[in-house]
């Protein structure tokens, strides 16, 4: 990188990691790069030995090449700065890190706590709140944002410590000079992150009394002593009782020292005043506030500082503004101006800049004799006004740049803020501020502060419901709480089932005249008719999250067009920009477009709609058979061709992983809106899809809507093929019976059609069903005939996956060297067309084989490339079943402490993976191991477990596995009587299946 004009890079650490040079954001790419460097930062100006750099890199655990690797590292850093070779040199043992205060904000942090502690001990009160003020606003957040390592981390840990002993000491401050109400809502955001620092709780209590609230104060104490009880089992310190006791006698004591004569200096004439009312219950936006107050600190002399926040409705942007307004106001010594714009204000026209200058000159005092009737004249006489004035002053609720320019200062040390839905591109140096919802933590706190805590404690799983149907959005929640209030024999979750009807939440988000509904309509009614057009279109879209491609087929358009379309709208803020080319609608703006879509029906609708649900098939098509090379190809598959989208798997498998939800809700939308078809061709791909990714669940119901809606067409060919999908799916979930049920009934299908290959995939499907209820030797004839049928026709595919069912079946059978013939056949051929997902369950097989013959090294090979391959291409539902395979070989092997910890990751996953088929086989995993290790009773537990589970599901294979096991450690322990019983009932089982002692 170039020298950029002789400028030096400029770095923040307290936060996530930031380099800027002469106005331009520098990157760092990789988690190494950025420990490296902002270890020597945090050190700046000291020696950092290369040790201590490996150690920040890795942790315990680096590898042999790292010191080589930090070394590298620090090269590619020098050559990326500006001055690179300046801003780290190489010292002794290390390296260390050249920077200037005004190019660190850790030393600029460090270097005004230093200055507040000289002013504090020179007796100056008010340069020590200011410059402790200035060093608190520096911290951003944790350095590196949490995601340092351990030994970041650790600093980090002590920068908050300092951090929060310099918060206490400047809320005592401004408790002293009465400012003990401006700071509650600070104090309580900063408490609920701490709720266990009690000295931070002292602060809060006192704030409160102090500003009127002795009952408030009383609270804080009975919350922390319930907090403690629970957390720690203590009880509060000796200090925070007696402030209790104290604030409950009203101890004169407490009373407040007299506000320091010379605290705020005025001008000699009386200064406006006319910021609204700062809500009290205020919560969130911490970053927002911080960062309007570093660009306010950072201002020009003699030019406004404007921040310009936009945000859709409702997002709370005059609330922010007017407590950043509020904050910063005596910084501001010539007063504050508020005025209504009635951009977007129902049933009033927008104030044009001539009414808005003479609105802002009278508030500020100016007679309405001495206000010109000429615009001209007005904005002169605004312009001079404000000369030489340092104020606040917020625009708010503005429609275009053009309605505000003429009221920002053109000479001034002004701080303006403006609001506005849409970003005001037409402005020029202006800080830009986009306003979202609020995330989770904040909106809970602000349901807390606007319904109050012991409401929401006493239903917190309703009260986090509401949060979200209400998208988090502040007007939403606010009105949500205003409900509860005014019904206070209704229940959180009475409000939250009527919000869950999609078509009246609106409805119930609206009180005393203002709602969510009326507030986007403003946004909707405000743009051309084109735009209104495109918007109603986009809501014909069944999920949240859209990219261009599927705008481009609801706008019937090119997606560069679609992208103009798209990014006017997120301009217009009804939706919000993601990650490159994808878009997401708000729930509460989704729900606003629905019912405009509902009232309006237009004949473009339908064909908007044809065309998306064409554009998924196309795609849907085109990913999976880049991620499941071989498939049969069925006869539609000529149509809504998409060549050339995925060059690679791993891009497919992303885009399916992307547009899964949308897929899902599409097949509901083309059954509900009788496009049959649609509905029952796109359920293929979501089957193909879950079989990777474990939804079976969600992609079930898609499935079964896909064979009614085939069964409605007359179609035998898309019946069958949704009904043998439809079984995969019911098989994983351990529904043997109906799976069962529905490949038979598709081979008969298939018959009818005289379909040999339909026949044969339903005949192999079967053979798998069969095996896992246990009936090997007609699961082995039917596998071995679908074999033999599945080279005839040339269906590489089926033939790998027959082969690799019949490696299973033969080593259940004690069969282990056809087994393996059969197992590594089928990986060859897996390989051969590139097939990821089915090569791993041959590999388990081939690996089980293996292990049958003796050849435990060889077995465990195979299981590390089918973990391999499972971690590759993710796969949640197998990698349970990968996992216990190659525990199972791990005891063989006598790497008992390696086998445990396999068996409780495989047993972690099985938690969370919907794929109950496999339950078994990881339960008995586990407890192999356990018995391995000589913990009978954990053994027993994990036997039982995986026996329950067989029983329930018919799995007789696996139940005569769990019942060999049980017999075995009922033997270890003495049960033996238990033992016999258990290794009767095993050997029954076994002889049914014809399985020999010696595969038992």
């Amino acid at each position: 990188m170039g020298d950029d004009a002789g400028f030096r890079p400029e770095f923040a650490v307290l936060g996530s990691l930031e380099i800027r040079c002469g106005g331009a954001l520098i990157p760092v790419n990789g988690a190494l790069q950025r420990r490296v460097l902002v270890t020597l930062l945090l050190d700046a100006g000291r020696v950092v030995p290369v040790s201590r750099l490996v150690t920040a890199g890795w942790d315990e655990l680096p590898p042999d090449s790292a010191e080589h690797q930090v070394r590298k590292t620090v090269a590619k850093l020098r050559s990326r700065l500006p001055h690179g070779p300046e801003v780290i040199v190489t010292d002794g043992p290390g390296y260390r890190a050249v920077v200037g205060v005004e190019h660190l904000d850790l030393l600029r942090h460090q270097q005004l706590m230093r200055q507040a502690r000289r002013s504090l001990a020179a007796g100056e009160v008010e340069r020590a709140v200011a410059e402790l003020r200035a060093a608190l606003a520096l911290w951003r957040g944790p350095v590196l944002s949490g995601a340092g390592g351990r030994l970041i981390d650790a600093a980090s840990t002590a920068l908050e410590e300092q951090r929060i002993s310099a918060a206490e000491q400047l809320y005592d401050l401004r408790i002293e000079a009465g400012e003990a109400a401006e700071i509650t809502g600070e104090l309580r955001g900063l408490v609920d992150g701490h709720p266990l620092r009690e000295t931070l709780r002292t602060r809060l209590m006192l704030a409160l009394y102090h500003s009127g609230q002795q009952a408030a104060a009383l609270d804080e104490f009975a919350r922390v002593r319930k907090h403690l009880a629970e957390e720690l089992g203590i009880d509060p310190s000796a200090q925070l009782t007696g402030l209790h006791d104290r604030i409950l006698r009203q101890d004169p004591s407490l009373a407040r020292p007299a506000r320091p004569a010379t605290r705020v200096r005025r001008p000699a004439t009386e200064a406006p005043h006319t910021l609204p009312f700062d809500v009290p219950d205020f919560s969130g936006r911490r970053a927002e506030l911080a960062r309007i107050g570093e660009v306010a600190r950072h201002a020009l002399p003699g030019a406004p500082t404007v921040v310009a926040l936009d945000g859709m409705g409702g997002c709370g942007k005059t609330a922010l503004a007017v407590r950043a307004a509020h904050q910063l106001a005596e910084w501001y010594s010539d007063g504050s101006l508020f005025i209504d714009l009635r951009g977007f204000t129902a049933g009033q026209d927008a104030l044009s800049p001539f009414h808005a200058q003479g609105d802002l000159l009278a508030a500020a005092s100016i007679p309405s004799e001495e206000l010109p009737t000429v615009s001209s004249g007005r904005a002169a006489r605004w312009q001079s006004y404000m000369r030489s004035r340092r104020m606040v002053l917020i625009l708010d609720n503005a429609a275009s740049s053009e309605q505000v320019r003429a009221l920002i200062p053109a000479s001034s040390d002004s701080l303006v803020l403006i609001t506005s839905r849409p970003r005001l591109t037409g402005l020029d140096g202006v800080e830009w501020l986009s306003v979202g919802a609020l995330p989770e933590q904040d909106s809970d706190q602000l349901l807390r502060a606007t319904l109050g805590a012991e409401r929401v404690d006493r239903e917190p799983d309703a009260a986090s419901d509401l949060v979200r149907l209400c998208g988090s959005l502040p007007l939403a929640v606010r009105i949500a709480s205003a409900r509860l209030a005014n019904r206070p024999h209704w229940t959180v979750q009475r409000l939250v089932e009527r919000l869950r009807d999609h078509s009246r939440r609106l409805d119930e988000l609206t009180s005393e005249g203002r709602g969510v509904a009326g507030t986007l309509l403003l946004s909707y009614q405000s743009m051309p008719r084109e735009q209104q057009s495109a918007f109603r279109l986009l809501g014909h879209h069944p999920g949240r999250y859209l990219d261009v491609q599927e705008a481009a087929a609801l706008l019937d358009t090119d997606a560069l067009q679609a992208e103009d379309a798209l990014e006017e709208l997120v301009d217009a803020r009804l939706l919000e920009a993601r990650e490159p080319g994808v878009y997401a609608l708000h729930d509460l703006v989704r729900s606003f477009v629905q019912r405009i879509v509902q009232a309006s029906r237009e004949p473009g609708d339908e064909p908007a709609v044809l065309r998306l649900l064409d554009h998924y098939l196309g795609m849907t098509k085109h990913a999976c058979d880049v991620v499941f090379p071989g498939r049969r190809r069925i006869r539609d598959d000529g149509e809504h061709q998409v060549e050339g989208t995925f060059d690679h798997k791993d891009k497919a498998l992303h885009w399916l992983d992307q547009h899964r939800g949308s897929l899902l809700a599409a097949v509901d939308a083309a059954h509900e809106g009788g496009l049959l078809w649609h509905a029952a061709r796109l359920p293929r791909e979501l089957g193909f899809h879950s079989s990777i990714r474990g939804y079976d669940f969600s992609a079930n119901l898609a499935l079964e809507k896909g064979v009614g809606a085939s069964r409605q067409l007359g179609d035998r060919s898309l019946t069958r093929l949704n009904l043998m999908n439809l079984a995969m799916g019911k098989w994983r979930l351990g529904q043997l019976r109906e799976a069962i049920g529905l490949l038979e009934e598709a081979v008969v299908l298939s018959q009818q059609m005289a379909d040999e290959y339909s026949e044969a995939e339903c005949q192999a499907r079967l053979g798998q069903a069969y095996s896992s209820m246990g009936e090997l030797e007609h699961a082995l004839r039917l596998s071995q005939e679908v074999s033999r049928r599945a080279k005839e026709l040339g269906f590489t595919r089926l033939d790998g996956s027959s082969l690799s069912m019949l490696g299973l079946i033969l080593a259940r059978l004690g069969r282990f060297e056809e087994a393996r013939r059969s197992a590594e056949r089928a990986v060859a051929i897996f390989d051969s067309i590139e097939e990821i997902q089915l090569s791993v369950t041959a590999l388990s097989y081939l690996s089980r084989a293996f292990e049958g013959l003796g050849r435990h090294e060889e077995a465990l090979a195979r299981a590390d490339a089918a973990l391999e391959r499972c971690q590759q291409i993710g796969m949640p539902a197998t990698l349970p079943l990968v996992l216990a395979r190659r525990a199972d070989v791990l005891v063989r092997l006598g790497a008992l402490e390696e086998a445990a910890e396999s068996a409780d990751h495989a047993l972690s996953k099985a938690a969370s993976s919907t794929d109950n088929i496999n339950r078994t086989t990881v339960h008995l995993s586990a407890g192999l191991v356990r018995y391995a290790q000589g913990h009978l009773d954990t053994a027993m537990a994990q036997q039982r477990l995986a026996h329950e589970i067989a029983c329930r599901m018919e799995l007789r294979y696996d139940e005569a596995c769990a019942l060999w096991h049980l017999a075995r450690t009922a033997e270890a322990q003495g049960e033996l009587r238990m033992a016999r019983q258990h290794r009767s009932a095993a050997d029954s089982l076994f002889s049914l299946m014809n399985v020999p002692e010696s595969a038992r």
